[in-house]
């Protein structure tokens, strides 16, 4: 068995993920480690260059692994690989890693010595700095899963699939057991939670609440680029930011099933330099005064940034959201009204319609202005130690 496994979902990314691919295997063999790493590539039946990328790469990189999908599936399906493959790539930590992020020079030495340490023999989850996300501390954390979740926020600890590194016990419970179609026995809110946008977030919560986990507070790993506007595509594509409300209610369903013991702290829903009800906030008004037209948010919207409210633990905090989300939304169905009632005042009163435009006008603004303020970061992106508590 490997110590550490790559593991890569690519489609339609053949540049990207030469680039990806070749970073890895260079520094793997910069520092000698290739008898210990395996570099795993499902390929989600691409269309492009990616099989002739993968098989020159596979000539040149003897520790590489692809498996072809027989045909595509979109995000919400999950890619079965089979026993005989699984096989080939056993490892003890995974590794997941986006088809279009890269691995800094020089980071690996830094991670493969928290993996070889005691520490890490019975972690569930090894979290790998995004080095976009600063300040960095340059230090290695050590604590629960849930400590970090409500220390750093889900998505910088969790949320982005390129810092998650799954140790043994993930492994076994998560990643394997999705690969062999398993997880809808062990789970009973499958397949609702594979339409949000962080299934593996609640699938980590789930299995290995209380584990012990460790932070690599270094810049190790981003981007290859900013975002584009092909990746902008692909995410209303596929509507991904609704998937970020449907991951929230998803997280309010697992709470009332009592599959998690106890509120989250308000910094768990910590997003970038956001508070992410702020976002859904924006989101959803933004989508009703014309602002942002293209994958208009539902009114179910608002009922789910109030079970943001009932998963925190805080009381102050969750009566600011809950004031909040009831403000925005009565301001949004007032400007609504003001809209449709000047489209159905005729022009033959004059006088009224001018009036009513005139408050249509002057709310609009307020509105904006309300929007301008919610899109204020409050917190530096990030984490940097903040709140840690050493153990004695």
């Amino acid at each position: 068995m490997k110590k550490l496994r790559f593991q890569i979902r690519t489609w339609n990314r053949a540049k990207k993920l030469e680039i990806c691919v070749r970073r890895i295997a260079e520094e793997v063999k910069k520092f000698g480690i290739e008898r210990d790493i395996v570099i795993f590539v499902i390929d989600n039946h691409s269309s492009d260059e990616t099989p002739k990328v993968l098989k020159n790469l596979k000539e040149e990189y003897p520790f590489l692994v692809t498996y072809r999908y027989p045909k595509w599936c979109s995000v919400e399906e999950w890619l079965p690989i089979p026993e005989e493959v699984l096989k080939k790539v056993e490892a003890e930590f995974v590794w997941v890693w986006g088809d279009d992020d890269i691995l800094l020079k020089d980071a690996l030495p830094i991670v493969w010595k928290v993996l070889n340490s005691k520490e890490a023999e019975n972690c569930a989850v090894i979290h790998a700095g995004h080095s976009g996300l600063t300040p960095h501390s340059y230090k290695i954390y050590y604590g629960t899963v849930i400590e970090f979740f409500n220390l750093m926020g889900f998505a910088q600890f969790v949320g982005w699939f390129t810092s998650v590194i799954c140790g043994k016990e993930l492994v076994e419970k998560y990643l394997d057991s999705l690969n062999r179609l398993t997880i809808q026995k062990n789970c009973p809110y499958y397949p609702e939670f594979i339409k949000t946008a962080f299934p593996h977030v609640l699938l980590i919560l789930y299995f290995t609440y209380y584990f012990p986990a460790i932070v690599i507070d270094y810049p190790v790993a981003e981007p290859i680029e900013p975002q584009t506007t092909e990746d902008a595509e692909r995410w209303e594509k596929e509507n991904i930011g609704w998937r970020y409300f449907l991951f929230v209610k998803e997280l309010k369903k697992l709470f009332d099933l009592q599959l998690f013991p106890e509120k989250f702290k308000p910094l768990f829903f910590k997003y970038h330099g956001y508070n992410l009800w702020d976002r859904f906030l924006f989101e959803m008004i933004s989508s009703r005064i014309g602002v942002y037209t293209r994958n208009p948010r539902p009114d179910e919207g608002w009922e789910i940034i109030l079970h943001m409210a009932d998963l925190i633990d805080d009381p102050l905090v969750a009566k600011q959201v809950r004031i909040s989300v009831y403000l925005a939304k009565e301001l949004c169905k007032r400007y609504q009204a003001l809209k449709q009632e000047v489209k159905t005042t005729s022009d033959g009163h004059k006088e009224k319609k001018e009036k009513l435009q005139r408050e249509l006008s002057d709310l609009h603004q307020k509105m904006l202005f309300i929007l301008d303020e919610i899109n204020r970061p409050i917190f530096e992106e990030g984490w940097a130690g903040k709140g840690y508590k050493e153990k004695n």
